[in-house]
């Protein structure tokens, strides 16, 4: 392997269905393991792709996609017979995973080029955490100044223009700040730094049920997506598509001193959100409990009944090109431990990062700035209404009706096919994206 203008190049041989493969270039090693297709040793790094079971799809053999921060330039690409005869339409590639669409000998040449993500971290900005434990991408974390009003957090990013000085001329349209770099795929995650002009509600009604893509806020987004002011022709084709998870948090998912990759795991619909309810005795599911000398319950020795639940409503996706801050992405701005606790609703944790200080300034709008996330608390019984978590002007999350309007912050992924054409990510030198 080597690189040539600035793209790697594989070439592997695939026969059929056997997974045999040999690799040119002349790599300081080559060897064939069971259902691997290809390893070499490069700078000290071991590469290695293998074929998934009765799929066509080759992915490596440790966690990360191979190359790790390119991606596949499929017209560049291609895939030949013995004979020397092109194989048309024998490639894709979708999030990380190269698949080969062929059963018969075929050479594959694959190029993979530089993705948005890695030319950012290229330019090794402030602020940006480069291992990749994080929610699966690499972080911007921390406080965006010192106490000298210095930068410390880089990720200022152009977007709706090529043109510095229009950017810099309308932060309100064009500037937005970078979550972070999705490790397998270099898509850059990115949230407008200013919200939308007007409040928006979740519903109307704060007693009915309505999903994320229901939602006033969704239709919000939309009208910002199909704004031409905000998003000119040709640049939607920059945002990439994706696939949102969304769903409820009850209040008992909230502790104290609570991790991003708890909530992370949570929110990408990994994990359920566990609880217990009270209810009756002789309820179906019921377990009993005794309440002992350290219990929080009044009287030692009464017996309880509890009901647990597991929240699978984060299972639920839609495909969007845009949607809204989770939760764990305010976490994570903060440090991949939370300054958090839970004090009548409140779910303190960003208050000292990036994120709060970028958004709506209340010395500028005032202090009744708050903001939606994409996460609902659910279905609360004692009120008899449906809450909504939103960010409030002190940086804490915190609870409403979802008949309540709050500002919106429009959160997308820039493919990673796109390229820079300077910046350094400093709010007066951000990161340009070339036309």
């Amino acid at each position: 392997m080597r690189i040539i203008n600035k793209k790697y190049l594989l070439i592997i041989m695939l026969v059929g269905i056997t997974l045999t493969g040999v690799i040119f270039l002349k790599p300081s090693k080559e060897e064939i393991l069971d259902n691997v297709i290809l390893k070499q040793e490069v700078n000290n790094k071991t590469f290695a792709m293998y074929k998934e079971d009765n799929e066509n799809k080759y992915v490596p053999v440790t966690d990360t996609k191979f190359p790790e921060g390119y991606a596949l330039n499929v017209t560049e690409s291609n895939c030949i017979d013995n004979n020397g005869n092109e194989i048309k339409n024998a490639l894709s590639y979708e999030n990380g995973e190269v698949t080969i669409t062929s059963g018969k000998t075929i050479y594959c040449y694959l190029y993979f080029d530089k993705t948005l993500g890695v030319e950012i971290k290229e330019k090794e900005p402030k602020g940006l955490q480069t291992d990749k434990i994080r929610g699966a991408m690499y972080r911007y974390q921390g406080q965006a100044k010192d106490e000298n009003n210095n930068e410390l957090v880089n990720n200022y990013i152009c977007f709706g223009t090529s043109d510095l000085k229009e950017c810099t001329a309308n932060l309100d349209k064009y500037m937005y700040r970078i979550i972070g770099i999705e490790a397998k795929t270099g898509r850059v995650k990115v949230i407008k730094k200013e919200a939308l002009n007007e409040t928006v509600q979740w519903w109307d009604n704060y007693d009915e049920d309505k999903t994320f893509p229901e939602s006033r806020i969704y239709e919000a987004l939309t009208k910002f997506l199909n704004d031409k002011e905000y998003v000119p022709e040709g640049w939607e084709n920059k945002i990439s598509d994706n696939t949102w998870t969304y769903g409820d948090m009850d209040n008992s998912s909230f502790g104290a001193n609570q991790k991003a990759e708890e909530l992370y795991q949570i929110e990408s619909g990994q994990s359920g959100t566990n609880w217990s309810e009270k209810v009756e005795e002789g309820t179906i599911g019921a377990e009993e409990f005794t309440v002992t000398s350290d219990s929080s319950y009044t009287h030692v020795g009464e017996t309880f009944y509890f009901l647990n639940h597991t929240n699978e409503k984060w299972i639920n996706t839609f495909d969007s090109k845009v949607s809204l801050m989770y939760l764990h992405d305010y976490v994570y701005a903060v440090g991949d431990t939370a300054n958090c606790h839970v004090a009548q609703g409140t779910h303190q944790i960003c208050q000292t990062s990036w994120i709060h200080i970028s958004q709506n300034d209340p010395d500028v709008n005032g202090d009744s700035i708050h903001e939606w996330t994409m996460t609902r608390l659910g279905w609360l019984p004692s009120n008899g209404f449906f809450l909504g978590l939103y960010i409030n002007n002190s940086g804490s999350v915190y609870n409403w009706g979802i008949n309540g309007s709050h500002f919106v912050r429009p959160v997308f992924y820039i493919d990673a096919s796109q390229t820079l054409k300077n910046g350094i990510g400093t709010i007066s030198e951000p990161f340009i994206i070339k036309s």
